[in-house]
Parts: structure tokens; C-alpha cells; sequence
């Protein structure tokens, strides 16, 4: 059985292969962002505020036959840029640098009345349009105004 499991095993890499010549060639202060983008190609990321900043992103992941699929390797290449188009640093992160973010389970409770399933079948009986032909400025069903705005 132990055998089965471990011959189930599927590595799968995934996102922008990390290519270590392409890394080393990339100089601060020299490298513009067309070279990178020559050396590396399109980033998987981009930031939305702050220095322009490139991340390029792989990631290896494991799944065991009936086992959940996990991360067993990540490397994340950041790259910042000046105003010039210039990088201005190089960072390099693993799978250790990584934090485990917890995502909020809680819900925002709205206002209003909570129905149950029942209640909100029930609660629309006899509520629709008996005359469906006539139009909406067709008043001539209603009875006459006393007093008040007229129609």
C-alpha cells in the first residue's frame, strides 16, 4: 500500500522558471527595464503603488494521490525601478521567507429581515399583477382622487 502512495507522487511547476545566468547579468544602477524584459520576459506581478517594482514568481507544488496539493519550493524575484526606467534593487525570497496569511472568515451582517426558507415562499403568495396588459401610465382602474395631488 505505502508503495502505491509513493509512486502517486506529481510534481508540478508552475509560474516563471527561476534561470540563475538571466539573474546574475541583471546589474544595479545598469539595467534598464527593456533588458529585463528581454532577459526574463513579462514579470507575474506588478506593483500598484510605490516604486515601479517587477516580481517574477515560481513555485513547485507536490501532489500525492489522494493527498492535498502543497508547496514544496518557491523562489520570488523582486525587481525595483527609478523614475528612468533603471533598476535600483534585486531581491530574492524562498518558501522560508513566506508567511502564512489566515484569511478572515468572518461576514458583514446587513440590515434588513432574515427569512427562512419557508417564510420567503410563503410570504410572496398573492403578491403579483392581476392586470399584466394594462401600461404603467394606464390610471383609469384606480378610483377617483379626494382631494390631495391629482394623477
Amino acid at each position: 500500500m505505502a508503495l502505491l502512495l509513493v509512486a502517486c507522487v506529481t510534481t508540478i511547476p508552475r509560474g516563471h522558471l527561476k534561470e540563475d545566468e538571466s539573474i546574475a547579468s541583471i546589474k544595479v544602477g545598469t539595467t534598464t527595464k527593456d533588458e529585463v524584459s528581454k532577459l526574463l520576459g513579462s514579470p507575474s506581478s506588478e506593483s500598484t503603488f510605490g516604486p515601479p517594482t517587477w516580481y517574477y514568481v515560481s513555485s513547485i507544488h507536490e501532489h500525492r494521490s489522494i493527498m492535498p496539493e502543497k508547496v514544496v519550493d518557491q523562489h520570488v524575484i523582486e525587481i525595483a525601478f527609478d523614475s528612468n526606467g533603471v533598476v535600483t534593487s534585486l531581491k530574492q525570497y524562498t518558501l522560508a521567507d513566506g508567511k502564512n496569511i489566515e484569511v478572515a472568515s468572518d461576514t458583514t451582517p446587513t440590515e434588513g429581515q432574515r427569512l427562512g426558507f419557508f417564510e420567503q415562499i410563503f410570504d410572496n403568495l398573492g403578491r403579483f399583477n392581476k392586470d399584466q396588459n394594462s401600461t404603467s401610465n394606464d390610471h383609469s382602474h384606480l378610483p377617483a382622487p379626494t382631494g390631495g395631488y391629482p394623477r
